[in-house]
């Protein structure tokens, strides 16, 4: 008799499903250490695909595409905003005064002081010691009557104080007409530009006002056309308003910039509908206005030639 049995072998269908169930679903790892090495996965044999490495990136590249991501904008010297000061702060903020300001207020006060100290003598005849402040303002206005009286600048007749000295080209109506309508086209480009998105506008702006913002863009050779007033305040000495006048038109010609004298300071506000007076406007683009532009350099030419003219030693 054989010791395998049949008996064994019959069991109930509910158990024989059960069974066939559970070989087919998903084997339980025994989680007992003795059986650990018994269901470890087999090694994957490696590939070429395996030791390709994507290259990386350089800091050139990351600059590149961090840069892409944001709006490009140019950050310059009037657009950009100092990180906020620790400590106390006013409520009214102090106005900084610029070099240029503080020369041109100087000589104001000391003209002012000049007119006065003439008209004391013939009112006070009976100080015989005048006050030190009087002595002072006399001693400095000495220093700059001296200062002046070293190099005497020849003035010709056709110039004024409506016409300065500097101005080195002729106001004719036609080149007056031809900076109002510039000006009036370019400032009419960048209120529409402001309209549509101020930020990109003030990134990339037509044209800017004043000394100081000309001085700025010529320095980074953004400027196309500068116009200045013919009736600029006299202001001499170091780092005054004439010498500043001066290197603004040096600058001017190292970088081949053309620059005119159209208008005085009231037309040029009035061209560009301020109230204060203006004394010089830097063009930075002049897109959709380049006929005017074109006639306007033209004009220029002949206006020097006429002054040239007139200011000829005969």
């Amino acid at each position: 008799m054989s010791r395998n049995s049949e008996k064994i072998n019959l069991i109930d269908e509910r158990t024989y499903k059960k069974l066939q169930e559970k070989d087919n679903g998903a084997k339980i790892t025994p989680r007992s250490a003795k059986y650990k090495n018994q269901h470890r996965k087999a090694e994957q044999q490696p590939t070429l695909l395996d030791f390709v490495v994507k290259p990386r990136q350089t800091q050139r590249q990351i600059k590149a595409r961090k840069l892409r991501k944001r709006p490009h904008l140019t950050i310059t010297r009037c657009s950009y905003v100092a990180p906020k000061a620790k400590g106390k702060t006013r409520l009214v903020p102090k106005k900084k005064v610029t070099r240029l300001k503080k020369s041109i207020r100087r000589f104001r006060t000391l003209k002012r002081a000049d007119g006065e100290t003439e008209e004391i003598p013939q009112e006070d005849h009976s100080e015989e010691y005048p006050s030190v402040e009087l002595q002072l303002q006399k001693l400095s206005l000495d220093e700059i009557t001296k200062e002046a009286s070293v190099e005497p600048k020849k003035v010709h007749s056709i110039h004024s104080r409506r016409f300065r000295s500097y101005c080195d080209n002729c106001t004719r109506p036609r080149l007056k007409q031809l900076a109002i309508q510039l000006l009036k086209d370019l400032d009419r480009f960048q209120k529409r530009a402001f309209a549509k998105n101020e930020i990109k506008a003030r990134a990339h702006p037509r044209l800017v006002l004043g000394i100081r913002e000309a001085l700025a863009r010529l320095r980074i050779r953004k400027v196309r056309l500068l116009l200045m007033a013919t009736d600029c305040e006299i202001c001499p000495g170091e780092s005054g308003l004439d010498e500043t006048i001066e290197n603004l038109k040096e600058l001017c010609q190292q970088q081949r910039v053309p620059y005119c004298f159209p208008l005085a300071r009231r037309e040029l506000s009035y061209a560009l509908q301020k109230r204060a007076q203006i004394s010089c406007v830097a063009v930075l683009d002049y897109d959709g206005a380049q006929e005017v532009y074109s006639d306007l350099l033209g004009e220029l030419e002949a206006a020097r030639e006429e002054y040239k003219r007139l200011t000829a030693v005969s």
